[in-house]
């Protein structure tokens, strides 16, 4: 696979700061953390960089395009993995070729059950499903970034209301409203357009017609793209794409 170094991504994607688009704080605290690392902080550039070259190479092997890290609370990336659903085998400790072989899952099964990992973050390319929204609660990381939407199985308006959710500050924020959030999206709608159902497709274009339109017009690049594993074309593709507000 061919592309930009980690370093110079994030210029080429046009992170910056930016306010918090959709936040959903699920605690009964009374001090939440005023301290946290928000989604487009720059400290956090190389680690959203990893996640979508991470969604890129899913792409390019034909599986889920979705990537998903975890930080410290320095943005220094602890874990890693992606997709691999349609793929026969994985790294060791990551599902492949099952229905739940998630990024966000693969990312998170790789913190030790010896501690807990409250100042941590898992950021994913996309919002996350129920699935890996819970396993996020589940793995004691402090809350979900995600730099793209998912119209159709994301959960980042869902509460859970129980002792084990009220009794902690978990926090849900995004999407990215910058090149790397389109960028997400776009790979996204691309794989279902190929793969999925059109229920599925049709839960995009519902609530994003316009990124849905651009990726339909833009598709065959695309594709071309991924055939080269030419990376910059598909930034270059994502750079110039109108986005739907949330």
């Amino acid at each position: 696979m061919t592309g930009p170094s980690l370093g110079t991504l994030g210029s080429a994607l046009g992170h910056r700061r930016t306010r918090r688009r959709r936040v959903l704080v699920m605690s009964a605290l009374p001090s939440p953390r005023t301290d946290r690392l928000m989604p487009a902080d720059d400290a956090l550039a190389e680690a959203w960089d990893t996640a979508l070259r991470l969604a890129w190479e899913g792409l390019t092997a034909q599986t889920t395009p979705v990537g998903a890290v975890v930080v410290d609370d320095a943005g220094t990336v602890i874990a890693a993995g992606r997709g691999r659903r349609y793929e026969a085998s994985g790294p060791a400790g990551q599902l492949a070729g099952t229905h739940i072989a998630h990024a966000e899952v693969n990312a998170l099964a790789q913190l030790p059950a010896a501690r807990h990992w409250e100042r941590t973050y898992l950021l994913t390319t996309l919002e996350p499903c129920a699935m890996c929204h819970g396993a996020a609660i589940q793995s004691t990381v402090a809350g979900i970034y995600f730099a793209g939407r998912d119209p159709y199985a994301g959960t980042a308006s869902l509460r859970f209301d129980n002792p084990q959710t009220r009794r902690r500050d978990f926090l849900i924020d995004g999407p990215l409203p910058d090149t790397r959030g389109a960028l997400a999206e776009i790979m996204h709608i691309a794989f279902l357009m190929r793969r999925a159902s059109p229920h599925t497709v049709g839960a995009q274009a519902a609530a994003m017609p316009q990124l849905t339109d651009y990726t339909r017009q833009i598709r065959d690049q695309l594709y071309d793209a991924i055939s080269t594993a030419d990376y910059q074309r598909a930034i270059a593709l994502a750079s110039a794409a109108p986005r739907d507000d949330p």
